[in-house]
């Protein structure tokens, strides 16, 4: 394929350059195998010619796309130190404050804004609406709402604020829970007369799913009809939710039969997975699984959301056999490739039931299939290995999570610690297993484990319990 003709093109004596890159990076899609995105940055990283600012927005839009955030991070990590690339325009400077934003550097996203700024580069409303995301999306909708407000009331960028932008605002407080903002935001939309688009909408019948207060959504509907806007599948499959949240089930397959008996809201993926997920919450196996024969015999076929939300739904009904057992039928039957998240939901579904050694076996299933185990993975089997007492397990888990040689068998077998390691714990987790095992009184162990972890680039451990650590040790020797 690709890559023979890549070869073919080195032995003529060609090399890539920006145009061959660019080809190959649009080529990155979410369904691209892990060793094809690798092979496509380390042939951007050998190219000859210096790389420009496209092909630097095209690698970070790449590994968005493909969720390599380790990737992205290098190639950030780069341009910060070096500056290699010469950022003049306002679409890149976009691409790298989203860049930054899926990597939750806030420092990063600030320092690109306050650049493009200082040069007095206008930013296009596309630039704006990523720095708007990359805030809300982080955390602080607030400052994300000042931003708006600033750029309303410059003249050069008031007429590029749209609803667009304001919905991610509204997504960041309603995630937040801050619904008083989210209707204020919204009464602010309306004063500045914007068109409120179907997004914002949707966001808003959200925030009414989320705060249990579906007694609003006839109104939105209402203002909907006067804005000239029609509900669509996602407004449905949202106001399902929301009975769900309610606890509502019986509203919600009323809803889901008047959608079925319409030519116009057939149920689609988004609606079933959402019901399903309803079942999920309240245990409702055999209501849940009737949802996806259902969904079969309409002719939807399931995702791998569809699937983690079924290992869920087996989980909470306390039939975790029942969860291996799905997703082996709809795997074949829909030629899926598993994701990381089905994969952590199945982990749960072992660990959740004491099951350590099944769960190893799903995460040697997952470096098999070459998916990279994230956080979350290696969150749900330390806690389960530690909970088991497992000291020699866990130490061997916390090991391959950041790479370091004494990996636990199950990993270490796999030679490319780039595929096994997540890269990043939350130091809150590192400290809660540290503290564990030291009350499991494996001393030697765990000093040897924690002066490992000192070498751990960005790591830091707290010097309360490495102190407290040394001196149990210490303690135990005599």
């Amino acid at each position: 394929g690709v890559w023979a003709l890549l070869d073919e093109m080195k032995s003529c004596g060609l090399q890539p350059n920006h145009v061959t890159c660019s080809i190959l990076l649009k080529s990155i899609q979410r369904s691209s195998r892990a060793r094809d995105v690798e092979r496509t940055l380390a042939v951007v990283d050998a190219m000859d010619d210096s790389m420009d600012e496209v092909l630097l927005s095209s690698v970070c839009e790449a590994c968005i796309r493909v969720g390599r955030s380790d990737l992205l991070a290098k190639q950030l990590g780069r341009q910060r130190t070096s500056k290699r690339v010469s950022v003049r325009g306002a679409h890149s400077f976009g691409s790298i404050v989203r860049a930054y934003g899926v990597l939750h550097d806030l420092k990063g996203v600030w320092d690109t804004w306050r650049e493009m700024r200082m040069r007095r580069i206008t930013p296009t409303s596309i630039a704006i609406g990523c720095m708007v995301e990359a805030l809300a999306s982080n955390g602080d909708p607030e400052s994300a709402h000042e931003l708006i407000r600033e750029m309303l009331a410059d003249a050069d960028t008031g007429s590029l604020v749209n609803a667009v932008i304001y919905c991610s605002v509204l997504k960041g407080f309603s995630h937040q829970r801050q619904f008083d903002r989210v209707w204020l935001v919204y009464e602010e939309m309306r004063a500045e007369k914007l068109a409120v688009s179907l997004a914002a909408y949707n966001a808003l019948i959200d925030a009414c799913a989320r705060s249990s207060d579906m007694g609003r959504v006839p109104q939105l509907l209402q203002d909907m009809a006067k804005d000239g806007l029609e509900p669509n599948i996602v407004t449905y499959s949202t106001i399902l939710k929301g009975y769900c949240q309610e606890n509502r089930l019986d509203k919600a397959f009323e809803l889901l039969q008047e959608m079925k008996q319409s030519s116009k809201y057939q149920p689609d993926e988004i609606t079933y997975n959402t019901l399903i997920d309803g079942c999920a919450r309240y245990g409702l196996y055999e209501r849940g699984v009737m949802l996806l024969r259902d969904m079969q015999e309409a002719g939807v076929g399931p995702s791998n959301f569809t699937l983690s939300v079924l290992v869920k739904l087996a989980t909470r009904s306390r039939r975790p056999e029942k969860a291996f057992e799905l997703c082996t039928e709809l795997k074949q039957q829909y030629k899926l490739r598993l994701n990381v998240q089905v994969y952590n939901n199945l982990v749960h579904a072992c660990t959740a039931n004491r099951d350590m050694q099944h769960a190893l076996q799903v995460l040697e299933q997952m470096l098999h299939e070459r998916i990279r185990p994230d956080a979350r993975t290696y969150t749900l089997l330390l806690r389960g290995s530690i909970a088991g007492g497992d000291v020699w397990e866990t130490t061997g888990l916390l090991r391959a999570a950041y790479g370091l040689r004494g990996a636990h068998p199950t990993v270490a077998q796999f030679a490319n610690s780039t595929l096994t390691s997540c890269g990043k714990l939350p130091l809150e987790l590192v400290t809660e297993i540290l503290e564990a095992l030291v009350h499991k009184r494996n001393m030697e162990t765990v000093v040897h484990l924690l002066r490992d972890l000192r070498g751990v680039p960005g790591l830091r451990i707290d010097p309360k319990l490495q102190l407290r650590l040394t001196s149990t040790a210490a303690t135990d020797d005599r």
